[in-house]
């Protein structure tokens, strides 16, 4: 989830707070390896749902910052999860460090079945690495859980109490994806004790939940913690996904200096005057880092700390031992299922965060990748720089020239990353393009244009619960469209969990068809969707002719 959402989310939470959206009934006691809990029977009168929920169950600590957690110490008095636990540290809400907390959802009695072993959903929230949680407001289970899955979702660290790196052993950073591993592992010592089966774990995210999701489907860390995969609107293969640990410390470094640490002494120093630090000064002064202008108009959105993909030369279990294209390449014979996807006009997001994309089009060059930025001469860039002009801005009126510029940003940060990746593993991935234009969309009345668009996370509604937006469930005929994309969205998703597979009539994209998600549902042609997008990626990337 975008992190521009946010006054929107606490507005109306803060309206459902007010409301009695749910009613709930006696504890519901589950017996963990740490301790008892006792969760709350949950009944929405507005979906039908009734579900067993337990809230804030702890699954990590952090003995130092910046450090790696480790699991919470044991408990004897029963441990009431009935509320979300705390947030983790983000934006100008200087909040507890203690934040490493989980929701677990199942249907109605399944902790006390003792021959059940339902397939289990663990989701990984978005906000651009700095922002989000698992909130229950946001990321209702009434949808997921009807299908007899159990749902879990937690909470990470961020910002750069969450991927700051000094490139130490002590600092080696990715401290947000370890503490997502973190919660695999208490899924797998823990799942069976709420009628789980440890077995049968999917992972799934969106945004940049999703680009963890993939990175850690990539990581040889997290064999045996889950089967298969599914990555909304985010890849491993994005660029501005992650960093070099040269990058990460430079910029861990720069947020030192603005918290007064004396940079010109060794790492140990360094990190224990972060460690000092007040966190609200973290928070306040994390993202004022020099990012290069170029990531800026690109599409970085600001996104300052962020997974470094070369820790390996320091950590001592690194998330990923080696490049991402060769990690890419062992996914492809470790064989787990991977669901991925994008909707159709993503870049709208980049218009709700910043005001970069205004020097997009005078900048094209700023687009070649960035690995191609220094080895490619100026007459290349140049050559590249009108490839792109002429691609996306072949007319110059200004409505014209917005839906361009959300054409480039949606190619290049969402549609060709996901092609890039998924083509290499096309014998286990099932591909398909989110388009339906529904009425229950979170963040359109934020793009200040008069166009039709299916925008970054437009699809979380139709999969989750949400405080966000009005989600009426009667069956007028206006109405039908968001039931029936609701309905098959959850089908294929709890199906993937449970089988493997979306469906007996959704293909791998090695069968050469990408699932068009709309109303009504179709599909679309591999070679139809690379010929349009991803050849002319490919070409510019492999600073290629394009004529």
């Amino acid at each position: 989830m975008c992190s521009a959402w946010r006054v929107q989310i606490l507005a109306l939470v803060a309206v459902r707070c007010l409301g009695v959206s749910s009613q709930t009934s006696n504890d519901v006691i589950v017996m963990t390896r740490k301790g008892p809990i006792a969760g709350l029977r949950v009944h929405n009168p507005k979906t039908g749902a009734s579900y067993d929920a337990f809230l804030g169950i702890p699954y990590g600590k952090t003995p130092k910052r910046f450090q790696l957690a480790v699991p919470p110490d044991p408990w004897t008095p029963l441990l009431k999860t009935q509320t979300d636990g705390p947030t983790c540290p983000q934006g100008d809400r200087s909040v507890t460090e203690d934040c490493l907390y989980l929701n677990v959802f199942t249907p109605v009695g399944t902790s006390t079945n003792k021959s059940s072993k339902l397939s289990v959903m663990v989701f990984v929230h978005g906000g651009a690495f700095k922002s989000g949680s698992s909130t229950s407001l946001i990321f209702g289970p009434d949808f997921l859980v009807s299908k007899d899955v159990i749902l879990v979702a937690m909470n990470y660290r961020l910002g750069a109490l969450g991927f700051a790196t000094l490139g130490t052993k002590k600092a080696p950073g990715n401290l947000g994806l370890t503490d997502i591993l973190l919660s695999l592992r208490w899924v797998q010592d823990e799942i069976a004790a709420f009628g789980g089966d440890p077995t049968s774990v999917t992972l799934f995210g969106q945004s940049a939940g999703a680009i963890l999701t993939q990175q850690l489907y990539l990581s040889r860390q997290t064999k045996g913690l889950f089967v298969g995969a599914i990555s909304q609107s985010g890849t491993a293969a994005n660029e501005l996904g992650h960093v070099t640990k040269k990058e990460g410390e430079r910029r861990t470094k720069v947020l030192a200096k603005h918290l007064g640490c004396d940079v010109t002494l060794d790492d140990s120093q360094v990190l224990k005057c972060l460690q000092q630090a007040n966190v609200s000064d973290i928070l306040a002064r994390q993202n004022n880092i020099n990012l290069p202008l170029k990531d800026l108009v690109a599409g970085s959105n600001g996104l300052t700390f962020l997974p470094v993909l070369d820790c390996y030369q320091t950590a001592d279990r690194p998330i990923f031992d080696d490049s991402l294209d060769t990690l890419i390449a062992q996914a492809a014979s470790r064989g787990r299922p991977l669901m991925d996807g994008w909707n159709t006009e993503e870049g709208v997001v980049k218009f709700q965060l910043d005001d970069y994309w205004k020097q997009a089009e005078a900048n094209l060059d700023y687009f070649i990748p960035r690995k191609r930025q220094n080895s490619a001469s100026n007459t290349t860039k140049a050559a590249l720089a009108e490839a792109i002009r002429q691609r996306f801005f072949p007319h110059t009126p200004d409505l014209n020239k917005v839906v361009s510029l959300v054409k480039l940003y949606t190619e290049k940060l969402f549609i060709c990353p996901s092609i890039k990746t998924s083509r290499k593993l096309s014998n286990i991935t099932y591909g398909y393009i989110y388009s339906f234009h529904g009425g229950w969309s979170i963040p359109r009345n934020k793009f200040p244009y008069p166009i039709i668009t299916v925008a970054h996370g437009d699809e979380l509604p139709y999969l989750f619960y949400t405080a966000l937006v009005n989600q009426p469930m009667d069956t007028c005929s206006v109405n039908r469209p968001n039931l029936q994309v609701n309905a098959d969205m959850v089908r294929w998703w709890t199906t993937f969990a449970k089988t493997g597979s979306p469906g007996p009539d959704w293909m791998p994209l090695s069968e050469g068809k990408y699932r068009k998600i709309d109303s009504p549902i179709s599909t679309k042609d591999v070679q139809e969707v690379e010929e349009e997008h991803y050849k002319f990626c490919e070409a510019i990337e492999q600073c290629q002719s394009l004529t």
